[in-house]
């Protein structure tokens, strides 16, 4: 963005700033939140769900956020940030970056294999026309994305930089064709797979 330029991404509210019984009583309504959808698909859950299983007021959800897309876009971005390989154990350096990469893609289909109404729910949100809704998504998909590089920290940040936003539009994808029951997991893992292979391939020859 040059001199004089103005984002036109919303200024997002920091919960680290709100005063510790208030980052209790949102931190309440996000796990409340997070529970039901582990159970129900977002379209299915209603605010005063949320509400009544979090033990606060309706009133008091919509003080902390607008609208159900805007609570469920925070608790996409905090389940993210609960992802064990993310933020867990630094990727194995004895293993080739190819293998490495593997690995971490493997693991999102996985994960999302696991828990189909959150991958559900990143589909509903991509559309969002909101923009507290869109910078919350924008904010999951750059931590997403920084997840995959930092599993490339051996090589030149560019073609890091490249080989994830392959890799990632692959499996975003396939992810899409997956929560729409119109593609099997095993074609999942196989094309990914066969992309990382392809990918380092032409690496290895360039």
């Amino acid at each position: 963005m040059g001199a004089g330029e103005q984002s036109d991404r919303p200024v997002l509210p920091d919960p680290a700033a709100l005063p510790k019984g208030q980052r209790e009583r949102r931190r309440r309504i996000i796990d409340a939140a997070s529970e039901l959808l582990v159970a129900h698909d977002f379209e299915r859950i209603q605010i005063r769900d949320v509400a009544e299983r979090s033990g606060v007021a309706l009133g008091t959800v919509y003080r902390y956020f607008g609208s159900k897309e805007h609570l469920y876009a925070a608790v996409l971005l905090d389940w993210s940030e609960s992802d064990p390989i993310k933020h867990g154990a630094a990727p194995d350096p004895g293993l080739p970056p190819a293998e490495r990469m593997r690995i971490r893609l493997h693991h999102s289909v996985e994960r999302f294999e696991q828990y189909p109404t959150f991958l559900r729910l990143q589909n509903v949100l991509r559309q969002s026309t909101d923009p507290i809704v869109r910078a919350l998504f924008a904010e999951f998909s750059a931590r997403v994305l920084a997840s995959f590089r930092d599993h490339l920290p051996d090589l030149p940040a560019d073609d890091a930089a490249d080989i994830v936003a392959i890799v990632t539009a692959v499996l975003a994808h396939e992810l899409i064709l997956f929560g729409l029951g119109r593609q099997d997991v095993a074609e999942v893992h196989r094309l990914l797979d066969r992309t990382v292979d392809l990918v380092f391939a032409q690496r290895v020859q360039a």
